[in-house]
């Protein structure tokens, strides 16, 4: 991970990917019993009736700590899979299970959308819980990817493929934007849409993630005074590259030391198209008119602290 304008950063993103690695070198009964209990308990039980109510050798559990591990494996097959549950039965002798990968494959389509949800929910909640602080502000970075989908009709009228391809010669192309937390590294929330909704628009539709006392953490692009006025009202903090459109001139605003100065931005004449609304009480105060911006050329190293 290569963190140029956050030079601090690097040994703490450092540490995550460590993390990561060794996890990649538990079996799959070792994986069970290490992330187990940050899971909401519960929630990979078997349901009481109708689809994923039999216990199978794959059932609900046993199939998303499968596919949990050849996400953090992704070179791992479904066979190898199969082999570790094979392992499994075998250790306590819990009978025969079949070398074939089609129980399993059908077990990990069958896997509720909804549970998944809920467990990405949970584990964000508990890694919250154990998040550090920096300077008393809790960091939440802000980034956006595109990736591809499968080339389905549906897809197509959903997430259509770049005008720059011919019909039928492309994928959809899905556009993610997610929050996460920088001491934990836990997805928090996330948003999806395609390449014709910019990230600040889908950005507006997590804003209620954003509690007072957390710290905003984005690329430029989200170097913008809505957002920045937003946030402020919200008492969450902001730390954005300034946008490349926008002049960084320090010889304007007060003076806080080398580099370091205050400034005033202006609200815009019209509200842009990506924020879904202002609430109310925002345009009956008269600070969201200006916003005081801090510009540091400088990026200052941040650190960590219990």
């Amino acid at each position: 991970m290569h963190t140029p304008f956050f030079p601090a950063w690097r040994a703490r993103l450092a540490a995550l990917g460590r993390r990561v690695q060794h996890l990649r070198q538990h079996s799959l009964c070792h994986l069970e019993l290490l992330l187990a209990p940050f899971l909401p308990a519960g929630l990979l039980s078997q349901a009481e009736e109708g689809l994923n109510s039999r216990d199978r050798v794959y059932n609900v559990r046993r199939t998303f700590f499968g596919f949990l591990y050849q996400v953090l494996k992704p070179d791992t097959s479904c066979r190898e899979i199969v082999r570790q549950v094979q392992a499994l039965f075998g250790l306590h002798d819990a009978g025969w299970v079949d070398e074939n990968t089609s129980a399993y494959c059908q077990a990990r389509k069958r896997l509720p959308l909804d549970t998944l949800c809920r467990l990405r929910v949970g584990v964000a909640a508990a890694g919250e819980t154990m998040a550090q602080l920096w300077h008393g502000l809790r960091p939440k970075v802000i980034d956006g990817t595109t990736v591809s989908a499968p080339d389905t009709a549906a897809n197509q009228r959903a997430y259509p493929q770049s005008r720059t391809q011919k019909p039928g010669c492309g994928f959809p192309l899905l556009r993610l934007l997610g929050i996460f937390s920088l001491s934990t590294g836990v997805l928090l929330d996330y948003a999806k849409g395609n390449k014709h909704q910019s990230e600040q628009r889908l950005l507006g539709r997590l804003l209620d993630g954003f509690k007072h006392g957390d710290l905003a953490v984005a690329d430029r692009g989200f170097c913008s005074y809505v957002l920045l006025a937003v946030f402020q009202l919200r008492g969450v903090a902001s730390l954005f590259r300034l946008h490349q459109r926008r002049s960084a001139d320090l010889r304007q605003g007060q003076r806080l030391g080398k580099n370091d100065r205050l400034c005033t931005w202006l609200k815009p004449a019209e509200k842009p198209r990506w924020l879904l609304r202002i609430p109310e009480e925002f345009g009956q105060r008269s600070d969201f008119n200006r916003t005081v911006i801090r510009f540091i050329s400088d990026t200052v190293p941040i650190e960590f602290g219990q």
